[in-house]
């Protein structure tokens, strides 16, 4: 395999350098989430029933999805936690719903 000319870029570069960057990029948000929801377990263990369901990164932001049937704790003691596990600066974002079950009753019957 022959190298290009020294200041030319062969297509392999134009290629690689984009999916090395992305690839690096996934890893960080998936680090960073995985160390949101574990500290948003720990921030919901004062709060019996409620559960963390999910976190998702759209674009730079994290959304926590949160499953409660009472009142959540404090966010800001969530943010606080927070600080020194991921970058400062990082949107975060609770999403809630009410865990509440319905007895609907049986099908057909």
């Amino acid at each position: 395999m022959s190298l290009p000319p020294a200041g030319r870029r062969g297509p392999d570069t134009a290629v690689l350098l984009p999916l090395g960057v992305n690839t690096a990029a996934t890893l960080l948000l998936n680090t960073w989430a995985s160390r949101t929801k574990s500290t948003a377990e720990q921030w919901l263990s004062r709060s019996p029933g409620a559960e963390v369901t999910g976190v998702d990164s759209v674009s730079r932001t994290l959304y926590v999805h949160v499953r409660d049937p009472g009142d959540l704790p404090p966010v800001e003691d969530l943010m606080r936690d927070l600080e020194g596990r991921v970058p400062d600066g990082l949107p975060i974002v609770v999403d809630t719903t009410v865990g509440r079950q319905i007895d609907a009753g049986r099908v057909g019957g």
